[in-house]
């Protein structure tokens, strides 16, 4: 069911992108704004144009398009701090939000901030420019992510076939408390069973036609 852009209807369209990154151990939210901006009692830190973020593709069937989120202008200092924050595997989170005259998030008739894009991030890359003028350097990090149908897509569901990880998911199940005996035996598929006494396992032989034809008059 989609959701009625009331802003889209304005003379005047403001709007931005609203990040929301999710480590294992910390959240980061920020934007393309020149100021933050608070959604939701969320504040959003203002990275201006140092922040971009790749197209969305606009497609009524969910497609696995990736994602790239850059952040330009950072110290390298803090370059470290980027490789170490656990960024791989994050979630990832884009809003679009729209603004009013004073740049604050629309809240009438409804509040004017949508969710475009989630995802997880697949790889992390770090880049370095040095400014012979200012002789300075900055580094810039982009990050690739992949969509949840992506992942999905990806992932390989199932369960090990012995009692113990059986037992986790159906306790007090037997079905396979036999594994373990039969685990790295052979089984000749098709062929008769080798079972009883060595004569009854030897196969049996049968003469000819021609051997009884010939047989029969001596």
């Amino acid at each position: 069911m989609s959701t009625p852009m009331t802003a889209l209807a304005a003379s005047t369209i403001r709007h931005g992108e609203f990040v929301r990154l999710i480590t294992s151990t910390n959240t980061y939210t920020f934007c393309n704004a020149a100021a933050a901006i608070t959604v939701a009692g969320v504040t959003f830190t203002a990275l201006g144009s140092l922040l971009s973020v790749g197209e969305v593709n606009r497609e009524i069937k969910a497609t696995s398009g990736d994602m790239i989120i850059s952040l330009v202008g950072i110290d390298p200092t803090n370059s470290a701090l980027v490789l170490s924050s656990n960024i791989k595997g994050a979630s990832v989170e884009i809003a679009r939000g729209f603004f009013d005259s004073n740049f604050q998030i629309i809240t009438t008739p409804t509040q004017q901030f949508f969710l475009r894009y989630r995802g997880f991030v697949t790889n992390v890359g770090l880049s370095e420019d040095f400014n012979a003028e200012m002789r300075v350097r900055t580094a810039t990090a982009i990050l690739s992510c992949s969509s949840f149908r992506e992942v999905l897509a990806n992932r390989v569901a199932g369960i090990r076939t012995n009692l113990q990880a059986w037992q986790q998911l159906y306790a007090g199940d037997a079905s396979m408390s036999r594994v373990a005996a039969i685990a790295g035996q052979f089984f000749d598929f098709g062929v008769p069973p080798t079972t009883g006494s060595q004569s009854e396992r030897e196969p049996q032989y049968l003469p000819s036609i021609d051997e009884l034809n010939n047989s029969g008059g001596e």
